[in-house]
């Protein structure tokens, strides 16, 4: 029996690696499939700006391209926010929706917030051992790609791609799960988008703060079999 996709998307400065302790609790069940969302990772380039829009655009042409017809997704952080943006859309494209950690509601004070923390410069002077993995994720782009978030950061701010309004049209089993430690995500706007959507589940993961890298792999995997049954 052939087993059925699993896609899994990292977060805003997250790689393909950011999965690398989670893949081997679920490859035995499914095909996963982990890419590089363009200007990230083994993707990294300087050469333009980029939207949510433009990732969005960038994961339906990765769908297309690899001739995949259908596929779960765990979306982390950002990757979550591109899964149901594109479902959105094309939500031929989709089984099930699983997401971690994503944040829904952006609002321009909060893009604000949320951009200041993406400063390079700053990120090398107060935290360099994060600065030094960024630079081992995307190379020389890292400082490009902070930047670069933090726009598309403030583009969403103003211009949201997801509403607690539209959203309700994605007519698939969806669950938003939210760690009790997360400090950029509210339990309260993943409640409100929870609460509108059609076939919607909401998780809290106990001790669980918002990087992935600090998830425990195994409880994470056991989380997301369970809703893929």
């Amino acid at each position: 029996m052939q087993k059925q996709n699993l896609i899994l998307l990292h977060g805003a400065l997250g790689s393909s690696n950011s999965f690398d302790s989670l893949v081997p609790f679920l490859s035995k069940d499914f095909n996963v499939l982990v890419p590089d969302l363009k200007w990230h990772g083994r993707r990294s380039t300087l050469d333009s700006s980029f939207s949510m829009e433009n990732l969005v655009e960038d994961f339906e042409t990765i769908l297309e391209k690899e001739n995949i017809p259908s596929a779960h997704v765990f979306g982390f952080s950002m990757g979550g926010y591109v899964a149901l943006s594109l479902a959105l859309k094309r939500g031929q494209f989709f089984k099930k929706i699983i997401t971690l950690g994503t944040k829904l509601d952006w609002k321009p004070e909060q893009a604000e917030k949320e951009s200041k923390m993406l400063n390079p410069e700053k990120i090398q002077e107060k935290v360099p051992q994060f600065a030094q993995h960024l630079k081992n994720s995307h190379g020389k782009n890292w400082m490009n790609l902070c930047k670069q978030t933090a726009n598309m950061m403030l583009d969403l701010g103003h211009n949201p791609i997801l509403t607690t309004e539209n959203i309700a049209a994605i007519d698939l089993p969806i669950r938003l799960a939210l760690g009790d430690q997360d400090h950029m995500v509210s339990f309260e706007e993943t409640i409100a988008f929870y609460k509108s959507l059609s076939k919607g589940e909401f998780q809290v993961f106990p001790n669980c703060p918002h990087p992935i890298e600090k998830v425990n792999p195994k409880l994470l995997a056991d989380s997301i079999l369970r809703f893929l049954e």
